[in-house]
């Protein structure tokens, strides 16, 4: 699925679209198993791999981690890949990725990642991938949509970065669309939330939109009213020389969606992973364990 702001990037790259190598696919189906979660089923075609589940953290030992690595570099002219991600009931899950994505710079078509996330009654995901890096003259379409049951919760963050810095690259990407929506399982819609940026049609650096800071994290929480209600209380808003943050309620009252702006990847990355700790303390009863030193 594209969007029609996509449409004029469709031309047919020298490697077709969704070609051998190309066409990435993840099914993760997680189960609970006692006291822990598993994987239980698993489906994946390269570029997009995932290994195995790995019990790492101190706090939560019980909660599987896995890792989503893509074997083919940056997402280049024409790549399509497909994440399907389901909870069973009270599964619990933590998600995230090997390293940054990066964009590459494109000439015909564009690359589009297609999201299905599914969370059963009691579920609990964190969905926490590295930050995404469009590059020069690059095009991305994501796309993320969510079917969560009333008593279950998702924390899904994005992080974008304005481009590769240390070339001299700042929003010189030609376009980034971005959408998330969610909805019951009986197809209730919950809400909807897109942002499109075309760099070169409309500075993304004026006030109002990202005011000369050049790195956007965008955390969308899905949780029962009195957790969110919880989680609100306790988020600060932030405005100083480094980051700016704030925190607001979905409609439906379904959870919260908080945004943080900053000038460096790394300042953000710890905003989002301490608002990451705040949930996962106040659902569940467990800090967030501190990222790998060479993250």
């Amino acid at each position: 699925m594209t969007s029609r702001e996509m449409l004029s990037y469709s031309a047919t790259p020298r490697m077709g679209v969704g070609a051998v190598g190309k066409s990435g696919y993840l099914r993760l189906g997680f189960e609970r198993d006692g006291d822990r979660t598993i994987l239980r089923h698993w489906e994946r075609r390269a570029p997009l791999i995932v290994q195995r589940a790995l019990y790492c953290d101190p706090y939560w030992r019980e909660i599987p981690y896995v890792y989503v690595v893509s074997s083919g570099g940056p997402n280049v002219d024409g790549d399509r890949y497909e994440q399907h991600f389901s909870l069973a009931r009270d599964a619990f899950a933590h998600i995230t990725t090997g390293a940054a994505t990066k964009i590459a710079q494109m000439r015909y078509n564009h690359s589009a990642l297609n999201q299905y996330i599914t969370l059963d009654e009691g579920a609990y995901m964190e969905y926490l991938p590295e930050p995404i890096i469009p590059h020069r003259g690059s095009r991305f379409y994501s796309h993320t949509h969510i079917t969560i049951a009333p008593t279950a919760t998702l924390l899904y963050a994005e992080i974008y970065l304005c481009g590769r810095r240390w070339s001299g690259e700042r929003f010189d990407y030609d376009i980034l669309s971005v959408g998330v929506q969610a909805e019951r399982g009986d197809g209730r819609r919950l809400f909807c939330d897109k942002f499109i940026i075309r760099p070169y049609s409309s500075n993304p650096s004026v006030e109002g939109v990202m005011g000369g800071y050049e790195v956007l994290a965008n955390v969308i929480l899905l949780t029962p009213k009195p957790m969110a209600d919880s989680i609100y209380s306790q988020c600060e808003p932030r405005f100083d020389e480094t980051l700016v943050a704030g925190i607001t309620s979905l409609p439906n009252q379904c959870g919260l969606i908080y945004r943080v702006m900053g000038y460096d990847s790394q300042s953000v990355k710890h905003a989002v992973r301490e608002f990451s700790s705040l949930v996962r303390q106040t659902v569940r009863g467990y800090p967030l364990a501190a990222d790998f030193p060479w993250r």
